[in-house]
């Protein structure tokens, strides 16, 4: 039987360090369940050197194994630059955003 693979979008800072943690709680020891990482690197630095098509590779792969976990990314405000991976990932997988907050946020509704 082979692997689930869950598509693993690398990110900036913070982000970057998140999904660390978020992938620990993936450990087959932790869940009793292989998995396969297909790791790809979003950070604002790689998406500039390879023209954001990292993040159409990241897409395809997405696309075909049906899961994915993506890290916070650098969104750069200047015209011409690589812009928002967010924005060709919901593009390209055809997918809708889901906010959902771990807690109240006093003075937000929720959605």
């Amino acid at each position: 039987m082979t692997k689930p693979t869950i598509v693993v979008m690398e990110g900036d800072q913070t982000g970057q360090e998140l999904l660390e943690q978020a992938l620990r709680v993936l450990a087959p020891e932790v869940t009793g369940f292989e998995l396969a990482l297909s790791r790809f690197d979003l950070s604002l630095e790689n998406r500039r050197k390879t023209n954001n098509q990292v993040v159409f590779e990241a897409a395809q792969a997405m696309r075909e194994s049906g899961l994915g976990l993506k890290a916070a990314t650098i969104t750069p405000e200047e015209k011409g630059d690589v812009g928002s991976p967010n924005a060709i990932l919901r593009k390209e997988i055809n997918g809708t955003v889901i906010v959902r907050t771990g807690r109240r946020i006093p003075g937000i509704a929720p959605p």
